[in-house]
């Protein structure tokens, strides 16, 4: 049987090295990674992107955006109208 001697006779285990600790974590706006503009072929990748992207049809067309904003216009008359009738009571 172990007793409880024999416990007291084991190493103990050496505290653990000073932790490094991290820098703080800084939230919102970081440097840039770069101030140089864009390159010539930066500018043409992006057109060809662009042109990709509308004849791929992922751009709304004039008609699409005028419809896109009535709608807004419409759900903000909605949206003052019900603060109006809030307010009001």
């Amino acid at each position: 049987m172990v007793g409880s001697d024999d416990f007291n006779s084991l190493p103990t285990p050496s505290p653990p090295p000073a932790e490094q600790k991290d820098p703080p974590m800084q939230w919102g706006v970081t440097k840039p990674l770069s101030h140089a503009g864009p390159t010539d072929v930066d500018i043409q990748r992006t057109k060809d992107l662009e042109k990709f992207l509308v004849d791929s049809g992922l751009y709304e067309s004039a008609e699409e955006t005028a419809k896109r904003e009535e709608v807004l216009d419409r759900l903000k008359k909605i949206g003052d109208l019900n603060v109006i009738f809030v307010v009001a009571r």
